[in-house]
């Protein structure tokens, strides 16, 4: 019976959280208790299952803060079983090729006037950071990002961060190693934006299949490591 109280807790939980922007503070545990009517003790454990999901930091002494700590808990927990495995470099760019191509057919599908239009204006940073590598590859990501939020599906741009954050980024780094590669690289952004706006499948594979190409990633990683 208490697991299925405290089940019930999480999900209204859970719902209140959705309802609150990043940052918020939760209402006192003496308000929340009283207005799910639980003891006291009950709330702090259901806060400590929510924090431990990254949905909510509690800072000792002020409360707790609805958090956006799930993608680097899931992050963590992905780091933690890739780098059991002496080939999780090529595994992480397998998934996240694959992945990558699914997330932009899904955009084709469901994108919205304002989800191409963040694009656009993501591409356009992208055009005014051309000699600048670093902004451009901190664009890149958002760029990517903004196609995963465009899917409409709320676990791919999760997935997303997560194989991001498990690779510090050095899928984005081909620019570095090759400088060239902007011009090619905005070229296929572009395109993408036209397909995902045409919802044009055909173009999507195409570009797509070029632009997440595995032997491009695996030699920027290794000319990578090679400097470090």
């Amino acid at each position: 019976m208490a697991t299925l109280l405290s089940s019930e807790i999480l999900e209204k939980l859970e719902g209140k959280i959705r309802e609150m922007e990043v940052g918020e503070k939760f209402p006192s545990e003496r308000k929340m208790a009283e207005e799910f009517g639980i003891s006291r003790n009950m709330l702090r454990e259901s806060l400590r299952v929510l924090s431990d999901k990254g949905l909510i930091e509690v800072i000792p002494g002020k409360g707790a803060y609805v958090s956006n700590r799930q993608d680097e808990k899931l992050a963590d927990y992905l780091e933690s079983v890739v780098f059991d495995n002496q080939n999780y470099l090529m595994d992480i760019v397998e998934v996240r090729s694959v992945l990558e191509m699914e997330v932009c057919l899904k955009a084709a599908k469901v994108a919205t006037k304002e989800d191409i239009h963040e694009l656009e204006v993501i591409y356009e940073k992208m055009e005014s950071f051309r000699k600048h590598v670093k902004k451009f590859n901190e664009c890149d990501v958002a760029f990517h990002l903004q196609i995963a939020k465009a899917s409409h599906n709320s676990i791919y741009p999760a997935l997303l961060s997560s194989l991001y954050a498990i690779s510090e980024r050095k899928f984005f780094m081909i620019t570095e190693i090759y400088p060239t590669r902007v011009d090619s690289a905005q070229k296929e952004h572009k395109a993408l934006i036209e397909a995902i706006r045409n919802k044009d499948r055909k173009s999507i594979k195409a570009v797509a299949g070029k632009h997440f190409d595995i032997q491009d990633i695996l030699i920027s990683q290794s000319k990578v490591k090679d400097k470090t």
